[in-house]
Formats: structure tokens, sequence, C-alpha cells
């Protein structure tokens, strides 16, 4: 079974339907993944917040859309049947992408994806389209 949380930094209140249906699409992707056991973090939270983290991060001072941290190697959790693979923030509302297309970019690099050269976006822009066409 696999875990995925909401957590929202905003000041404003998240909807439980908007709260559940990225639960669910986050659970899907990760079930269609084949991850099992698995636990993420989804943090909604401001442009302002964003441009933060991205710069401090990134070093790019600029509004992301979505960031994903993985959870470091040897990074001591509380014991959990599922294991932390990271960490996801969505800028919210979410506007410029459907919800589905971030989900799946960020979950993407949690799973060990990348897009720093040509033949590695190739790889993720691949495994992209093959989700979204599942979800």
């Amino acid at each position: 079974m696999n875990v995925v949380s909401i957590i929202g930094l905003i000041r404003r209140p998240i909807s439980k339907k908007i709260e559940k249906e990225i639960k669910k699409t986050a659970s899907k992707i990760l079930k269609i993944s084949k991850k099992d056991n698995v636990s993420v973090e989804i943090y909604l939270t401001n442009g302002r917040k964003m441009r933060f983290l991205n710069k401090k991060f990134r070093n790019k001072d600029k509004v992301a859309n979505i960031l994903s941290f993985e959870e470091p190697r040897n990074f001591i959790s509380p014991p959990s049947k599922a294991k932390k693979i990271g960490e996801i923030y969505l800028k919210f509302p979410i506007t410029d992408y459907p919800i589905n297309q971030l989900l799946v970019h960020g979950l993407l690099h949690l799973l060990g994806f990348k897009h720093g050269s040509k033949n590695d976006r190739m790889k993720m822009e691949k495994a992209e389209q093959k989700l979204l066409r599942k979800l």
C-alpha cells in the first residue's frame, strides 16, 4: 500500500475534493509505475514560496509549478511500512498545466528520472506520455 500525504502550506483552506483528487491521482501513478509500499509527501504552496525554494535549491530565480526533492540516502526516518521516496511541492492554485501532468512529472523525478541530457529528457518524456495515457 502506498501512502500519499497532502500538506498545505498556504493560508487559505484546501477543499477536500482537491485534496482527494491529488491523493488519488498520485496513488494511481505509483500503482501504474509498479511502486508499492512507498510514501510521498505533497505540499501545496503559493508562488512566492515556490520561487524561494527554486532559488534556494536550484539557483533559479523564478516561480516553478512543481518541485520534487528525493529522500536523501541513509536519511533517518521514523519506522514505517512504506519507504519515503521524497517530497513534491505544487504551486497552488494550479493553473498552467493539468494536475495529472504535474504529478506524473514530479513523481517520475522521485522515481529516478532526470532531464539534464537529451537522452534523459527523451526517456522521461516517453515515460510521462505512457503514464498519462494510462491515467
